[in-house]
């Protein structure tokens, strides 16, 4: 019996050992912005996205795996190659646009975890809870010398939550089997679709940054060259959750809403299933929410101030005090950007607008323009970052020395130049989109 739990102990070391940063990855992956841009996709378009679902995840897979491989095999970190090849003053610019995108997008976060934790906890007062999160994120970051074997601990243990929490709702929605293989099997395109809802989807799951941190991650975890299998291992597994928990999503809304019920928000999903089972499964979906949001929080934060902090020249690790300061950085303005939109809310509020990775929001009534101007700095942000990030992503992959001497098979350098030209074309569309709110804000137009 010693033995065997001496054996037990060690299968469970070596299985830590071998996962780890992809899972990290996709609980960012998985945030407010997605779920709700699952729910809502579910709603109203059924199971018949479920294929782009899927295969937005596979090229997440692709793009973890193949900044793995970077971040083991490259001495040089993503940023620091990229200011050897093009410049400090490039680098820099993409770690600050970088940064940017995520400071705009966090304050999603803090509308994800006060939509959660309103609902769980009526009566408080909601400006309680992105001000008590936020401290709680800034305390865990420098509480810590050493925070990276913590943080896989934790957003591993979120996304089992959240993929338990959501298919606990699965179960109670009772989905068509053979609908939803066929929405996963055969790709089509609903009459009418909203292209950038489309757009949306895949910018949703196909999150470039979060790839971009999968390079840091590795070098925190100290895996070698000796360690590509493991890399391989936890590829798999972390982007198979990930990807489950947003078709999960998806499919929960196309078995309970669809045709005759349109989510915004996924807040509004949580009582449309208290509607239909009861107050138990709102509860359990706001646990799932709530796991998505704070999880997103910390790894959120992490990814713009590693990247800031490694555009200017600082260095890319998690643990150094100056990565930890641009991280708070991306908090605070997360925080104060939530607080003015939940403080100007009308009452009766109303479920807060989550922005998504990828679609912006109707424009809101003046009383709302906060909100618009985040939405507009937070999309204009990303349509600098996004060629940028893109540029650099091309030639940092491409560059064989940097990886001594590997380099990639030519069906993998295709993969890159379409995972290239899809991010460009996403960032043209939302650039068409959102235009119109930018030029107003402006005062161009």
């Amino acid at each position: 019996m010693a033995m065997q739990a001496k054996s037990d102990a060690v299968s469970t070391r070596n299985l830590s050992r071998r996962i780890g940063p992809a899972f990290i990855v996709g609980a960012c992956i998985i945030g407010p912005g997605s779920l709700t841009l699952m729910s809502k996709t579910g709603s109203l378009y059924g199971y018949s996205m479920l294929w782009l679902s899927l295969l937005s995840g596979a090229m997440m897979a692709g793009f973890i795996a193949l900044f793995m491989r970077f971040g083991i095999y490259c001495d040089d970190t993503f940023l620091g190659l990229t200011a050897k090849k093009l410049g400090r003053w490039y680098a820099a610019l993409c770690g600050i646009s970088l940064f940017s995108v995520d400071a705009a997008f966090q304050f999603g976060n803090c509308l994800g975890v006060t939509a959660a934790m309103a609902t769980l906890f009526e009566g408080v007062p909601k400006l309680i809870w992105p001000i008590a999160f936020t401290i709680a994120a800034i305390s865990f970051m420098f509480a810590f010398k050493h925070i990276y074997g913590i943080i896989e601990k934790m957003m591993m243990f979120f996304l089992v939550l959240m993929f338990v929490a959501f298919a606990a709702n699965l179960v109670w929605a009772r989905p068509d089997p053979l609908s939803a293989l066929k929405g996963f099997c055969i790709p089509t395109i609903p009459p009418g679709v909203d292209w950038v809802t489309i757009g949306g989807l895949v910018a949703t799951t196909f999150v470039i940054v979060a790839a971009f941190f999968q390079s840091y991650l590795v070098k925190a975890k100290g895996w070698g060259e000796g360690d590509l299998a493991s890399g391989t291992i936890d590829t798999v597994l972390g982007s198979l959750m990930f990807t489950l928990v947003g078709s999960v999503i998806m499919m929960t809304a196309a078995a309970v809403l669809y045709p005759n019920t349109k989510v915004e928000s996924a807040t509004a999903m949580a009582s449309q299933l208290e509607g239909v089972f009861g107050p138990y499964a709102k509860y359990i979906f706001c646990i799932g929410f709530w796991s998505a949001a704070f999880s997103s929080f910390i790894t959120n934060s992490l990814i713009g101030g590693v990247l800031l902090n490694d555009g200017l020249g600082l260095g890319g690790k998690l643990e150094s005090v100056s990565t930890k300061v641009c991280a708070t950085l991306v908090l605070l303005i997360g925080m104060t950007t939530a607080l003015a939109i939940i403080a100007g809310a009308p009452e009766p509020a109303r479920a807060p607008t989550i922005v998504l990775q990828g679609e912006s929001q109707p424009a809101p009534a003046p009383r709302g323009q906060k909100e618009v101007k985040a939405i507009a700095v937070a999309q204009a942000a990303t349509l600098l970052a996004v060629p940028l990030g893109t540029i650099a992503m091309v030639l940092v992959l491409f560059d064989k020395r940097a990886t001594k001497g590997r380099d990639l098979p030519l069906w993998a350098k295709g993969f890159v130049l379409v995972g290239a030209v899809v991010l460009l074309a996403i960032a043209g569309m939302m650039y068409v989109k959102i235009k119109p709110a930018i030029v107003r804000i402006l005062g161009l137009g």
